[in-house]
């Protein structure tokens, strides 16, 4: 039987300025489990969430996939995928091309699966609209399809529920269900409570900003 998928971290601390934002945070996510974080404004969820994805560099402490440091590990970077609270969508390209791109990035080329994973989203009709010219919702569906245009294991997901109608929730929550049921990791801020969510099954939490 292979190894489950794990990533784990232990005494991480983050500093930004002169203002310690959090330390001592550890924590460990298996396959089809959900670690929420939670906490007051400002007291570093994002940045937490940079550090889990390879952005930013702990203070303290160490990140492990699989047992192994996630620093400049090539493995880790090819099966996690952070989508931050700005959706990292280039305007002057449509939906679809803003997909093909990451394809791209991806080392993919698979144009049916571009149409595929629009239809999932729900936004195959804005397939070439600009994405300057999608409303907000719509953006954040379209930064949520590059999850699925490759085989990430571990998402990383910074407020994905937010500004969002209760079926872009209900759609993307059942993704997110998906990815867990296939032995997929997640790691999400969410400033509601997720006890009302599909996901509570599946959910642990981590409370950042406690005294």
């Amino acid at each position: 039987m292979p190894n489950l998928k794990v990533i784990s971290a232990n005494n991480l601390s983050c500093v930004r300025g002169d203002n310690l934002l959090f330390e001592g945070v550890s924590f460990d996510v298996s396959e089809g489990q959900c670690l929420h974080v939670t906490g007051p404004n400002g007291c570093g969820k994002t940045s937490l969430l940079r550090l889990i994805s390879g952005i930013n560099q702990t203070e303290t402490g160490c990140i492990k996939w699989q047992g192994a440091n996630t620093n400049d590990n090539s493995l880790f970077l090819s099966e996690c995928a952070y989508i931050a609270h700005k959706e990292g969508l280039k305007n002057e390209l449509t939906a679809i091309e803003n997909l093909r791109y990451y394809q791209q990035l991806d080392g993919i080329n698979d144009e049916l699966a571009l149409d595929d994973t629009l239809a999932k989203l729900k936004i195959l009709k804005c397939a070439d609209l600009l994405a300057q010219q999608l409303s907000f919702g719509q953006r954040r569906r379209l930064s949520f399809a590059r999850l699925l245009i490759a085989e990430f294991s571990l998402w990383v997901l910074d407020e994905p529920f937010t500004g969002i109608d209760t079926d872009g929730r209900e759609l993307m929550e059942s993704l997110c269900v998906n990815h867990l049921k296939s032995g997929g990791l997640i790691i999400m801020t969410h400033h509601q409570t997720l006890l009302d969510s599909p996901l509570n099954q599946y959910r642990s939490e981590l409370q950042l900003g406690q005294a």
